[in-house]
């Protein structure tokens, strides 16, 4: 009787502790930051300068914006939760080459982002990268178009909400965290996710036109949470399927679906 008493104890007592730091759980779990791959300055081209923002909260991160000499539309990139930003230039490239401007944006603790990522931390990056595109580079909302892939829809939503934004690209992206855990089979940790990274409940508040992109064999964030988000927005959206399309390969499955949805969905006005 003891024993089993002691070994309730022991369990009461690693649920308490395991609750106390899930938020370092949680993060263990959702970030795997790069901090030392890099492309070397000689090798960035002219039109990609580096410049470093500081946040509500006191970090400093990376970003690197692509621009024209003309003014053209803003693009704020936000990328997925591994590797760093330096991964995701041949697709800023790719922006630029249909006439955009690009703020590619690395989150903290990534590449020379300083500080450690987690979601309110990243949602402060996000914050920071408007910020400096509004009052650095004189960009009104209504020219700015808010671009997130995997995790980074998290952030393009959550930065979106109540703002006159152009439009919101979300690629790939999740509902929720709660549904992450269970699309890894790992519902009975479900809890650890609280209402963690919740773009479902805020879908709702965006103002802007909406285009998802995702691809209908996504083996980390399932179609259907595409599909959802798409159904509980009301406002003017599209959701693009690539068949046959995985997370990390839409632009290679039907490249071009993937970039003439795009360049449609930012030009159509």
């Amino acid at each position: 009787t003891h024993f089993y008493l002691l070994k309730n104890k022991l369990l009461l007592l690693s649920c308490v502790l395991l609750l106390l730091s899930n938020c370092g759980i949680r993060n263990k779990f959702t970030f795997y930051p790069d901090k030392k791959s890099e492309i070397e300055k000689e090798n960035i081209p002219s039109h990609i300068t580096e410049h470093f923002l500081n946040t509500s909260d006191k970090e400093r991160i990376q970003t690197f914006l692509f621009s024209h000499k003309n003014k053209q539309p803003i693009v704020i990139y936000f990328h997925g939760n591994a590797g760093n930003v330096y991964h995701r230039f041949s697709h800023a490239q790719a922006l630029y080459d249909m006439g955009l401007n690009v703020l590619l944006v690395s989150y903290r603790g990534y590449a020379k982002s300083s500080g450690k990522p987690s979601e309110k931390g990243i949602y402060n990056d996000g914050e920071a990268a408007l910020n400096f595109a509004k009052d650095s580079l004189g960009y009104r909302l209504e020219d700015v178009y808010i671009y997130g892939r995997s995790l980074g829809t998290t952030v393009a939503v959550n930065l979106s909400q109540h703002q006159p934004i152009k439009g919101v690209v979300l690629i790939t992206p999740l509902t929720s965290g709660k549904e992450m855990t269970k699309a890894m089979r790992l519902g009975a940790f479900k809890f650890i996710a609280g209402n963690s990274y919740n773009s479902y409940e805020k879908i709702d508040n965006l103002n802007s036109k909406l285009l998802i992109i995702h691809g209908d064999k996504d083996e980390v964030t399932p179609y259907y949470m595409a599909e959802k988000l798409y159904d509980k927005f009301e406002g003017d959206k599209k959701l693009v399927t690539i068949k046959n399309g995985m997370h990390n390969n839409l632009d290679k499955v039907d490249s071009t679906l993937f970039w003439g949805e795009l360049e449609k969905f930012i030009f159509s006005d």
